[in-house]
């Protein structure tokens, strides 16, 4: 199986369309579009179905996406020239979007606070690249949802925060009374992504679970300040996964809007390896002291992802 029609499967589940994927991947409409019929023929089950103008990703989809870009990661481990040992005095933590600004400033306490030659470098990526980073020693800590069915093989799990992601928009949007999200499905979305899941995915479920159409996604944006600003200077809405996000955005412009339906929520986790070094488990622990949850029981346990998304 050619690699490229795994990495085309899942820019076509991240933007939504043949068209999108191909200027993501740089290359023409057709290509993509011959890359999803030889991978189709690989599978009983269809990998799409068209819902109006939308195509939507089937269970088998997903789930060929989730292990094709474990098997793609594990490739290019493989074929990357091995790093430099990083400095012990270097923290390296894979963070989503929102547990950046969430847990950064914990972060910089925990490792750096009376340590002048220490040094926190947190970096950003979709989860099943992150934990991979962690499988394969690039990383010390992962911030991040739990991807549903990823073999965290080698890895400690534990809830860390749960977040409850709540739709905004600007103050005097005609939409910000809106009582339902019946009232907001023929709504502009912009939202933080592209990336294997997100606050797009909590939308789609959301919508999905009443049986609305999709979200209509108009914008998508490379963080939460960027996204803020754009909803509070336009008609897009958009979802905030913690209310502390909201400090990076204009002060006084947003609103959430008070639904009767909820969003999705879920767990934010905190993945170690499994016998991580003394100061990196020392972090771990002050920062579940500092974000609420206690410390764990002895001995790696998997946590509970309530929801499906990215923060």
């Amino acid at each position: 199986m050619n690699l490229h029609y795994l990495r085309y499967l899942r820019l076509v589940i991240e933007h939504g369309s043949f068209a999108a994927a191909a200027r993501a991947a740089g290359v023409s409409q057709p290509a993509i579009s011959h890359g999803m019929r030889r991978l189709q023929q690989q599978f009983d089950q269809p990998l799409f179905i068209r819902q109006g103008r939308q195509l939507l990703p089937t269970a088998t989809a997903l789930q060929a996406a989730l292990k094709g870009g474990e098997f793609i990661e594990q490739w290019d481990a493989l074929a990357a020239p091995k790093a430099d040992t990083p400095h012990r005095d270097t923290l390296r933590v894979g963070v989503t979007s929102s547990a950046a600004l969430v847990c950064g400033q914990a972060l910089h306490l925990a490792w750096c606070q009376d340590h002048p030659r220490r040094r926190l470098d947190m970096s950003s990526a979709d989860e099943a690249r992150m934990l991979a980073g962690l499988q394969g020693g690039e990383l010390d800590l992962v911030i991040a949802p739990r991807p549903r069915g990823y073999p965290a093989t080698g890895l400690a799990d534990q809830p860390l925060y749960q977040l409850t992601p709540l739709a905004y928009a600007r103050r005097d949007h005609p939409l910000a009374g809106a009582p339902s999200l019946t009232d907001l499905e023929a709504a502009p979305w912009a939202i933080v992504g592209p990336s294997v899941s997100g606050s797009i995915h909590v939308l789609r479920e959301a919508f999905a679970v009443r049986r609305m159409r999709p979200p209509r996604i108009v914008a998508s944006c490379p963080d939460y300040a960027s996204l803020l600003l754009l909803v509070a200077h336009s008609d897009l809405l958009g979802v905030l996964p913690h209310p502390a996000l909201l400090g990076c955005g204009p002060k006084g412009g947003l609103v959430p809007l008070q639904l009767r339906e909820a969003l999705p929520r879920y767990d934010m986790h905190l993945f170690t390896a499994r016998r991580p070094r003394r100061a990196v488990a020392s972090v771990a622990a002050l920062l579940r002291q500092q974000l609420g949850h206690p410390a764990p029981d002895p001995g790696p346990q998997d946590g509970h992802r309530s929801g499906a998304a990215k923060a």
